[in-house]
């Protein structure tokens, strides 16, 4: 009796199944994350079959449309299913009790295989026909068919005039613990997935009204992916509100040592004064402190005469005064931003966990420095791609590789990189940064590597040379000074020397810009800093 009922099923998808015989296979997508695997075809119109091999969605039917979230095209199913199967036409369906096949083939030499004819070539099917070859593939045979299929195999009605050459089969084996198996046309593996294997179910339970489950497929495949994209949309709002905060925290110590500049100006005053009865070569001077009384010690740079070293101390209470209208403007910039993302985090708490509702809120947290990799594929929608890989390791909860550099935004909207430390300065000059990029440093002191991305054979535009020289001057010693000089030149010119020390480069064909620092340019590329 159970025998009767799931070939009754089986029959029921094959028959949704019989006019696709011929047909252009257009589409091939996964979300691996629930299961769900499509295979578009065009005949007349666009039909989408379905397979849930697990975990989140099992089972089979003909979709209403695709699914809206889905991997991208870099996912080893779906680059393997596009390599092999789509452009090519539907040669044969099989409905198995163990899974469904779809053999896929191309025209043989002089054949039309025009785009939209798709209609015409269902009705007038190949006359080849598949049979087993040995070892399992398939070649084209004047007779014969493959092996009985639940509910009968789809094959080629004879009489057509299109001859198509078998390239591919997939099998698909629906179920909680099911898997997708890609084969060639002499029968050999592709590719498995999931590629550890699975144990599908020796028998499939086919729906009834194959239709009905395809509409529940897919939408449940969308529901359970949009609820994994609104949990990853919220940590990465979360990091991003965390990070704010340690940046508010810094920019509050470094106006916190505005209080020191008393101490530095006193100190180089009695270093003037008294530097010269310090020994030659000494490490620290006890300086008397007539203010007090008592004395002060200072480290000292034993390879300079002590009176010399006075103006270190005048220079660092100078660059304090003059960046505290930067460091007060960044605070407030990074509160405001603090105050975006709280109301931003709120949202996507009280969001609905579907495509349409989470993407606005993706929108907007990039727009707030969000990492691009933490959102990939959040709200992909419609005929977009998803990010897989982002958004898998989101999902898992996995930390985003981390970047060498920090990415910036000039006001039109251009990325600028700046190096994270002497080590991460060497992996974006030397890995991340293109032969055509510009690449500019902080002249005769040490400072961040900076490069602007270009398109090969542009030239930088003068806004984004003075943001990115603007960057360079503040991720540097010079940081705090009115003016410094910015070298800059194309990224093909700068050489790592063998065995030179972390960060250090050499360059030639230089040209120097000599940038002041405005406090509120520097205010709104500060505020642009992607986290990642």
């Amino acid at each position: 009796m159970e025998d009767e009922q799931g070939s009754g099923q089986g029959g029921a998808l094959a028959e949704a199944l019989a006019g696709w015989v011929g047909a252009r296979i257009d589409a091939a997508h996964a979300n691996p994350a629930t299961g769900l695997v499509a295979l578009a075809v065009y005949a007349g119109a666009r039909r989408v079959l379905g397979a849930g091999l697990g975990p989140r969605v099992a089972g089979a039917g003909v979709l209403p449309r695709l699914p809206r979230l889905r991997a991208g095209a870099s996912h080893p199913l779906v680059a393997a299913m596009r390599a092999h199967l789509v452009g090519r036409r539907v040669l044969a369906i099989e409905v198995r009790r163990d899974g469904i096949a779809v053999v896929a083939g191309d025209p043989l030499p002089g054949e039309n295989d025009g785009e939209g004819e798709g209609a015409d070539e269902v009705e007038r099917a190949p006359e080849a026909r598949p049979a087993p070859a040995a070892g399992g593939g398939l070649e084209l045979a004047a007779g014969g068919g493959p092996e009985p299929a639940v509910g009968g195999g789809l094959e080629p009605a004879a009489g057509g005039g299109l001859e198509l050459a078998p390239g591919a089969r997939l099998e698909l084996a629906p179920g909680r613990r099911g898997e997708a198996r890609l084969l060639d046309a002499a029968g050999r593996l592709i590719l498995r997935w999931p590629p550890q294997g699975s144990a599908p179910p020796a028998e499939i339970a086919y729906p009834a009204d194959p239709f009905a489950a395809g509409a529940a497929l897919v939408e449940a495949s969308d529901e359970a992916a949009a609820g994994q994209e609104k949990a990853a949309l919220a940590r990465a709002v979360r990091a991003r509100r965390a990070a704010l905060e340690r940046r508010a925290e810094a920019v509050r110590g470094d106006l916190g040592r505005l209080g020191s500049v008393a101490r530095l100006q006193k100190t180089g005053q009695l270093l003037l004064a008294q530097g010269g009865r310090v020994p030659r070569g000494a490490a620290k001077a006890l300086l008397d402190d007539w203010e007090t009384g008592g004395t002060i010690e200072v480290a000292l740079d034993p390879a300079r005469p002590a009176k010399a070293q006075a103006e270190a101390f005048f220079a660092k209470a100078r660059r304090y005064q003059r960046g505290e209208a930067v460091m007060r403007a960044r605070l407030a910039e990074t509160e405001r931003a603090l105050a975006a993302v709280a109301a931003l985090e709120a949202d996507v708490a009280a969001a609905e966990a579907r495509a349409e509702a989470l993407e606005p809120l993706a929108q907007r947290a990039r727009a707030l420095g969000v990492s691009r990799a933490e959102l990939a594929g959040v709200g992909a929608a419609g005929g977009g791609e998803a990010g897989a890989a982002g958004a898998r390791g989101a999902r898992a909860g996995r930390a985003a590789p981390r970047r060498p550099f920090h990415a910036f935004r000039s006001a039109s909207g251009a990325a600028i990189l700046v190096g994270r430390g002497a080590a991460d300065n060497d992996a974006l000059t030397t890995k991340h940064a293109r032969p055509h990029d510009l690449w500019l440093h902080a002249k005769g002191v040490s400072g961040s590597h900076v490069v602007v991305p270009l398109p090969k054979g542009a030239s930088c535009p003068a806004d984004v040379l003075v943001d990115a020289a603007t960057l360079a001057a503040h991720f540097s010693d010079a940081r705090g000074e009115a003016v410094c000089e910015v070298s800059y030149v194309p990224r093909r010119h700068v050489r790592k020397p063998r065995g030179a020390a972390p960060g250090a480069v050499t360059f030639d064909r230089e040209k120097v810009i000599a940038v002041r620092v405005e406090a509120e340019r520097l205010s709104r590329l500060l505020a642009t800093k992607e986290e990642g």
